[in-house]
């Protein structure tokens, strides 16, 4: 799968004060990414910054291989954005607004007319285009704002709470709209509501403050792990320079959470550490699910 999205240290302050902390980010096609967090983390700030409308205050966006930053126009015609308010007109019908969102684009009539058909099929729109906006339901005017984000058929999609306020048949049709969207394309989507990163991505990425306090696979998050206590204090690089070991995370000062190898077994692994003289104090399996990496990320048990 080809690389659509990379960001590399971005970081964002206001008036001195720091609210996302430098965080790497990669997207690739065919990637569900969710940012994960209670309200106030910095999820709103990060998809702002990755879609060009918030400037960072420092490190870099590469979209398709361009800059961000230096080659905006190519970037922002491979990213479709919908923000936690969609930006819509409510005075227009629907069809008015999404024509008008095509050339802003800079579709040519053909293809105005063409996508504006597909991305109404896609988004279960196609009898609603003589109707106002201001007429439709909150589920409704929710599939105007996707359309528009999609209408110029995007290889990055960057939804910010994209199922706020919907009823649960309505959410099930966002879910399944992203995830055909994701098969040619690679989508973000911010949520605060953890099922809803659970039902719809693959990868997730967890904040807290600005700050990231996990980023990983959502099969790695379930991934049977082994809680590990050690005599002496040790740099958790050394640990992770073991062959067998895959992933370390310390937990405090002697103690961390440790992910083999495939093919690796735990008797190996308490073999390496007493062959290294490490004093193994305990080896014991835990099976972590999102909601307990979720709950241990927040409240400042991970690190």
């Amino acid at each position: 799968m080809s690389t659509l999205l990379i960001a590399n240290q971005l970081q964002r302050s206001f008036h001195g004060r720091t609210v996302v902390e430098p965080l790497d980010l990669t997207l690739s096609q065919g990637d569900i990414l969710g940012l994960l967090g209670p309200n106030g983390a910095g999820k709103s700030t990060v998809m702002r910054m990755l879609c060009g409308d918030l400037a960072p205050s420092s490190g870099t966006v590469h979209i398709g291989g361009d800059d961000l930053l230096h080659q905006p126009l190519p970037c922002k015609r491979r990213i479709g954005f919908l923000p936690e308010r969609p930006p819509l007109h409510l005075d227009q019908t629907v069809d008015e607004y999404l024509v008008d969102c095509a050339y802003l684009r800079g579709l040519g009539r053909a293809d105005c007319k063409r996508s504006l058909l597909l991305s109404k099929r896609q988004c279960g729109l196609e009898s609603a285009g003589s109707r106002l906006i201001k007429k439709l339901s909150k589920g409704y005017q929710q599939r105007v704002g996707l359309a528009q984000a999609i209408i110029h058929d995007p290889q990055v999609v960057i939804l910010d709470e994209p199922t706020d306020g919907l009823d649960p048949a309505q959410i099930r049709q966002v879910r399944e709209l992203i995830q055909m969207l994701a098969e040619s394309r690679g989508v973000i989507l911010s949520s605060h509501i953890l099922s809803e990163i659970q039902a719809t991505c693959n990868r997730v990425m967890i904040l807290q403050d600005g700050r990231t306090v996990y980023s990983g696979s959502l099969s790695t998050a379930k991934t049977p792990c082994y809680r590990m206590g050690l005599e002496k204090e040790l740099d958790k690089n050394v640990l992770a320079a073991l062959p067998s070991v895959a992933s370390v995370e310390r937990l405090h000062t002697n103690y961390f959470r440790v992910t083999l190898q495939d093919g690796f077994s735990p008797s190996l692994l308490s073999r390496m550490i007493i062959e290294q003289g490490w004093e193994l104090i305990e080896l014991t399996p835990e099976t972590l699910t999102l909601e307990q990496r979720y709950l241990e990320a927040t409240t400042g048990g991970g690190s």
